[in-house]
């Protein structure tokens, strides 16, 4: 299998689960307050089950304290240094509410990138040991970005972003899983500190946006129980996705 095959391969699996997410926050185009603040709930939750179980776990495994520590601390600079590079210039018929539910969805995406790399780095390494283990390890992946791809898409939405837009924008999240793949194809798996370092850089900039954007936003939107409910319900799906494949 030549390097555009193993890119196609990595983007089929990194995009087609984001860009059902974004198909989905379509169908819920110019949603309620209430509901609106109930899916970004329901996206922290998962996002902060998937940190907790899967990604923290796997980083301290293989990488330590000490490059986890690194990490942690670089996902957040990653996302400090975002918000202030977000080319507000071309944002300039955004805005109030609108301009921040755009800057939010950037800086998701932001989160999802880093944490698709290393995830396309398993699928390529995995199919280079093996054919089935390769293609298990991206439907499992295309399985985890469903949600994700609904936490970009529905502010995209509440922003006032075209359909094509968000479809175009969601898809391109898997961009990072495709260069992953054919990263660890070529090398057939790379250092396990780099690994653990990209999942550690991934779940601070992710609980970033969770704690700061998503959560705050959400009981802006609505103040009533509703909101905790759709955040227990993700917290809960991101335990099932975590722990159940």
């Amino acid at each position: 299998m030549n390097i555009l095959n193993y890119f196609l391969l990595g983007f089929l699996f990194g995009g087609v689960g984001t860009l059902i997410g974004g198909i989905l926050s379509i169908l819920l185009y110019k949603p309620s307050d209430r509901i609106a603040a109930g899916i970004l709930s329901f996206a922290a939750g998962i996002m902060i089950a998937v940190t907790s179980f899967d990604l923290m776990p796997q980083a301290y495994n293989i990488g330590g304290f000490f490059i986890v520590t690194l990490g942690l601390a670089l996902g957040l600079i990653i996302v400090f240094l975002a918000e202030d590079l977000l080319p507000n210039k071309k944002l300039y018929k955004y805005r109030g509410k609108k301009l921040s539910y755009l800057r939010m969805s950037l800086i998701i995406m932001i989160s999802i990138s880093l944490h698709n790399f290393p995830e396309g780095v398993a699928v390529g390494s995995g199919y280079i040991y093996s054919q089935n283990l390769g293609i298990k390890i991206g439907i499992l992946i295309a399985a985890h970005d469903i949600p994700e791809g609904i936490s970009v898409g529905v502010p995209l939405i509440l922003a006032g972003v075209s359909p094509l837009k968000v479809v175009l924008l969601t898809l391109l999240t898997g961009l990072p899983t495709a260069l992953g793949t054919v990263l660890g194809a070529a090398v057939g798996g790379l250092s396990d500190y780099f690994i653990a370092f990209c999942l550690a850089a991934a779940s601070s900039s992710m609980l970033y946006v969770s704690a700061n954007e998503l959560i705050p936003e959400a009981n802006i939107l609505h103040k009533g129980k509703s909101s905790f409910i759709f955040l227990l319900l993700g917290f809960m799906s991101g335990c099932y996705l975590s722990f159940g494949f």
